[in-house]
């Protein structure tokens, strides 16, 4: 006996399908690299619910209508994205917090999914005995859009704090950078904003009128989720494994500024003499190590005494460093990059901001300036 399936797929369907194939395989990926091993564990579950929940919308609602059955599968995860989500952050920032059984409360709410789901099983068809249950089911359902907004606030709060620690802690920042999953969270704030609103504005006395009018809206929003879901993929899997950073309050001095003025001189003795800057990975912990003084110590005297922070202190002596190579005529037939990775540079984008930052004006520009 032969099964005869006619699938008529269009192709943003065709790509959101290939979406969530390329999330199932990260995920499975994820739990297998070394780098970030407990962090992924959760950015791994994101995404499979986020496969899992977004699945039914791929597909034609008179399957639903007509399989009852189906709503017993896994598919109604969206009160897990966020949490998920937001213990993937947490650990990614800061590598030394485990997770304990005390916050598995977290994913209770997901009781919260298959009201709906469980409502449709006892009473299927268009029967509706208790509209009103049926109603608040689809509400509370619905709902999972705030906790994932909530949680999403909270992960985006974590990833500013880590992005001002790093500047403060290393001289590079690509390898360790959150640049991308700050970026992925304002767009995954934003798309749900839209969708709540137009929930709040569609909702009517018989129910979410949002749903009704799913087809068209259908191609859109699934070719969004599609884009996020292979940002979040591929980005999450190829994210270097971070650090411990150690937070340092702006506002705190406990060093006098006679101390704090000897730590200077002794940073600028060292960096002149030994060419510290030079080394790309370079951070506060090494450099602590170097000269033999307190890591907070360097920190507060770099923040007080000279108002920057680590990253911009060491790569004002990369500049610096490069400058003078660019004026020396015997470094004419030398390409630019090769001079700033001896100065300590670890890439071409970060150089270019870098040099812009501190000169105003582009490598290149500075080259021509002061080659004639």
């Amino acid at each position: 006996m032969f099964l005869n399936l006619e699938l008529e797929l269009s192709i943003v369907q065709l790509i959101t399908i290939c979406a969530v194939a390329n999330g199932f395989v990260f995920g499975f990926l994820l739990l297998e690299k070394r780098e970030n091993r407990h962090a992924n564990r959760f950015l791994a579950l994101a995404i499979v619910c986020m496969c899992l929940t977004f699945t039914p919308y791929m597909l034609d609602p008179s399957i639903w209508h007509s399989h009852r059955w189906l709503a017993w599968l896994p598919f109604s995860l969206s009160y897990w994205i966020g949490p998920s989500f937001y213990f993937y952050v947490r650990i990614l920032t800061q590598p030394q917090t485990r997770f304990t059984k005390k916050k598995l409360w977290h994913f209770a709410p997901i009781v919260l999914n298959y009201l709906h789901s469980i409502y449709h099983l006892i009473y299927s068809g268009n029967h509706h005995p208790y509209h009103w249950f049926h109603f608040t089911a689809e509400i509370l359902e619905s709902m999972a859009i705030v906790s994932i907004l909530i949680y999403m606030f909270l992960s985006l709060k974590m990833i500013n704090q880590y992005q001002n620690a790093l500047l403060d802690n290393v001289s590079n920042t690509n390898k360790y950078d959150l640049q991308w999953l700050r970026h992925i969270i304002v767009v995954i704030m934003g798309s749900f904003i839209i969708i709540l609103i137009f929930l709040a504005i569609s909702s009517g006395i018989s129910g979410m009128v949002f749903f009704d009018q799913w087809n068209e809206y259908r191609a859109a929003v699934l070719l969004l989720y599609a884009c996020v879901l292979y940002w979040l993929s591929i980005h999450g899997y190829l994210q270097a494994q971070t650090l411990p950073l150690i937070p340092f309050d702006k506002k705190e001095n406990s060093i006098p500024n006679d101390e704090s003025s000897k730590i200077i001189q002794q940073l600028e003795k060292a960096m002149l003499s030994q060419k510290l800057y030079r080394n790309p990975e370079l951070g506060l912990t090494e450099l602590s190590q170097k000269i033999g003084l307190p890591e907070r110590s360097i920190s507060m005297a770099i923040n007080h005494g000279l108002h920057k922070n680590f990253f911009q202190y060491i790569n004002g002596y990369r500049v610096q460093d490069i400058k003078e190579k660019l004026k020396n005529p015997k470094n004419s037939n030398l390409k630019l990059m090769s001079l700033a990775y001896d100065s300590g540079f670890n890439s071409k984008a970060s150089f270019n901001r870098i040099f812009k930052a501190h000169t105003g004006m582009t490598p290149n520009e500075f080259k021509q300036q002061n080659s004639s």
